[in-house]
């Protein structure tokens, strides 16, 4: 592989996390491959984003059209099709959001790219990449490889990669005449439809307290509530507590929930099933309390704590109050 190509994600004039995030792998697979970083950046003036990504990348290069200001996947294909057609070999690296759930497997096919979705780190042996992808619902990690296949497109899974920003990076900005402009499109863009939001955002806190089944069927929800608030976190859950009724869907982590990625995340009561410990992304520090020492959550945490929750949180907020005076 001679390129690697990662495709700027931008909402609203603002830069989306997944394209850092597949800024991060992009740097380190061309690393591993001796490759060149390319971002792709598609929009309407979009020169103070192509700048912003500048100061990260080596190499910017921008189609620049009043018809890419929305994202429109029929209009993204046509224009990375033109881009990438005498630019092989190549990989071309997305990050994960329901635009790309729509855009790569259709634009994979229009280039007759190997495809490789929901990718959690890159292995390079004799030149030749291999992708670790997690299947059967996280049970299995598969170290996969292409056969015959010249150029690549893979998608990545959601918090896999730790982007780190350096802003000393001088890159040059190309820009590409958009293959579109004179064309019309199927697809039209009607209107953002904001998500309902609750008043806890559990998918930027740096800290998170969560409760599962193990809290029991009367549980004490201002404990818990008192343990987030003198960390200076927020409460989140799994599952079952949502099934019960005792916190909103916008504050269940898991596969079916939300991703989070916190810096410190403490488990009351969870067993560690992998529907939940798929939505935990990053590498936070992980504190897991119950009281069947051979729950699975001891396997992944690194602090555990055996014991009654009546007994451990309400020492653990003392104790929490006590150091900050």
């Amino acid at each position: 592989m001679k390129n690697v190509f990662v495709l700027a994600e931008h909402r609203r004039e603002k830069l989306r996390d997944t394209t850092w995030d597949a800024i991060a792998a992009g740097r380190d697979l061309a690393g591993k491959l001796g490759a060149e970083l390319t971002v792709l950046l598609l929009g309407s003036n979009v020169d103070p984003l192509a700048e912003q990504l500048a100061k990260e990348c080596p190499k910017v290069l921008a189609v620049d059209d009043p018809k890419l200001e929305q994202f429109n996947s029929e209009a993204f294909i046509k224009v990375l099709v033109a881009l990438l057609k005498d630019r092989g070999p190549y990989v071309l690296l997305m990050g994960s959001s329901n635009s790309i759930i729509d855009l790569a497997p259709g634009l994979s096919a229009f280039l007759d790219a190997a495809y490789a979705p929901d990718c959690v780190a890159f292995e390079v042996e004799d030149g030749r990449i291999m992708v670790l992808r997690q299947i059967y619902s996280y049970k299995v990690n598969a170290l996969v490889s292409f056969q015959n296949a010249e150029n690549v497109v893979a998608t990545l899974r959601s918090g896999s990669f730790s982007f780190t920003p350096s802003g000393a990076v001088a890159g040059a900005i190309e820009k590409a005449p958009s293959p579109i402009a004179t064309e019309s499109l199927r697809k039209r863009f009607l209107k953002y439809v904001e998500a309902e939001k609750g008043d806890v955002d559990i998918a930027s806190a740096d800290i998170i307290v969560s409760i599962g089944r193990g809290i029991g069927d009367e549980p004490d929800m201002e404990m818990f509530q008192g343990l987030a608030d003198a960390m200076g976190g927020v409460l989140a859950c799994s599952r079952p507590i949502v099934d019960k009724g005792l916190l909103p869907k916008y504050q269940q982590v898991g596969t079916s929930g939300v991703e989070v990625k916190p810096k410190v995340y403490v488990a009351l009561g969870i067993s560690g099933a992998f529907q939940h410990l798929g939505g935990i992304k990053g590498n936070p520090l992980l504190i897991a309390v119950n009281k069947d020492a051979k729950a699975p959550i001891f396997r992944v945490a690194q602090y555990g704590i055996v014991g009654n929750l009546l007994d451990v949180v309400p020492a653990l907020q003392e104790k929490i109050k006590e150091l900050k005076g």
